[in-house]
């Protein structure tokens, strides 16, 4: 069994709050706790509790299986493109997402 890698964990944090465009600061205050805390646990210095992942979870509208697994819901992708990424190691995740949004901006896709 895997045990949980704060560092990743902290990696993927990060990575939603700036995607959010949220300084530390104010993404901190939205979820009740202290700019400090919060950079620890981006730095993979420490782990939070559960009510603080279900405050960023419900504050926000993010899946804890993200932020602790690094794993999408099954509901917010089609099975071949979850098995497919279930697959990827962490850092092929992060690449995966920039070519998905680098593809994004250049085809005219509608919604």
């Amino acid at each position: 069994m895997k045990e949980l890698s704060l560092d990743l964990v902290g990696k993927r944090l990060r990575r939603i709050r700036t995607q959010m465009e949220f300084t530390r600061e104010q993404f901190a205050e939205q979820v009740g706790i202290s700019p400090q805390f919060l950079a620890e646990i981006e730095n993979g210095k420490k782990g939070m509790s559960a009510d603080t992942l279900y405050k960023i979870c419900t504050r926000f509208d993010l899946s804890a299986d993200y932020i602790l697994l690094g794993k999408t819901s099954a509901s917010q992708l089609s099975d071949p493109i979850q098995k497919t990424l279930d697959g990827f190691p962490e850092p092929y995740l992060e690449l995966t997402e920039e070519l998905i949004k680098a593809i994004e901006k250049t085809l005219p896709l509608t919604k």
